[in-house]
């Protein structure tokens, strides 16, 4: 059965709701009520902007009429339900950005979620200057909603191996420290981005995440980087501490490790 199609919102000026303050404008472009403050024309500080029916929509900040900081979104049911998030520097796309499922049912013009499984409920992607990078991805099931893995200040994941059960397979980490002991006592130092950073050799590539398959045990997929793409080069068992240890979720320590990616290979 088609998918209804998505009411679309008038592209003149609508009666205004309550809801909506009088300094408020209809913008047709946006489709939305927009307030805020602008400067020779240019949108600047903070706006709040607000779907037809009056719910709120989203925030947003302006420098000189570019986005920059933090914006926010929310689902068109009126309950301050995530839709996105996302930081913008100077009008690009700079940091983390996130796309949430509603709590509320199905949402017009967010059926795409959908493809990323059922099991997801939050996707998490670093951007750098305008372009996402989705190999860095995060993938949150319904716990991770509410709480994410907390990280510090430059994007560190704390106790990472306290709070896997939030994340759904796929979810991307990176090797931090020089190597990790998976539970056979071997000791992995492919992708460690501590000797990336100190230009020693070793294989450039990615961890997959790929859920729990006994108590505080899990399964990490190493990811081959080649000229071809990548390819699945070796499978680990480790647990909870040593993930806690070594590793970070790659989404939120993207913009610190992407320095150190970008380091030329020695040959």
């Amino acid at each position: 059965m088609a998918s209804a199609k998505r009411k679309r919102a008038p592209k003149e000026s609508p009666n205004r709701p309550d809801d909506v303050p009088d300094a408020a404008r209809w913008n047709a472009h946006e489709e939305m009520w927009a307030a805020g403050w602008s400067e020779n024309g240019k949108r600047t500080g903070p706006w709040t902007f607000y779907f037809a029916d009056g719910g709120v929509a989203g925030h947003a900040n302006y420098v000189g009429g570019l986005r920059d900081g933090v914006a926010v979104w929310f689902h068109r049911n009126k309950s301050a339900d995530l839709r996105e998030q996302s930081t913008y520097v100077g009008g690009k796309f700079h940091g983390k950005r996130i796309w949430q499922r509603s709590r509320k049912g199905k949402t017009p013009g967010f059926e795409w979620f959908d493809k990323l499984g059922a099991g997801t409920w939050r996707y998490e992607v670093p951007h750098w200057s305008g372009a996402g990078q989705p190999r860095w991805a995060a993938f949150y099931g319904k716990l991770g909603t509410e709480a994410q893995v907390p990280c510090t200040a430059e994007g560190r994941s704390v106790e990472l191996g306290e709070h896997l059960e939030k994340l759904e397979p796929q979810t991307v980490l990176i090797l931090v420290e020089e190597s990790f002991i998976d539970c056979e006592e071997r000791e992995v130092h492919d992708g460690s981005l501590a000797r990336i950073g100190r230009g020693a050799k070793t294989i450039r590539g990615r961890y997959l995440y790929m859920g729990r398959t006994a108590e505080d045990v899990y399964e990490l997929h190493f990811m081959y980087d080649d000229t071809q793409g990548a390819s699945l080069t070796a499978e680990y068992m480790v647990d909870a501490n040593e993930l806690s240890r070594a590793f970070t979720l790659a989404v939120d320590y993207y913009p610190a490790a992407r320095l150190v990616f970008d380091t030329p290979r020695k040959r």
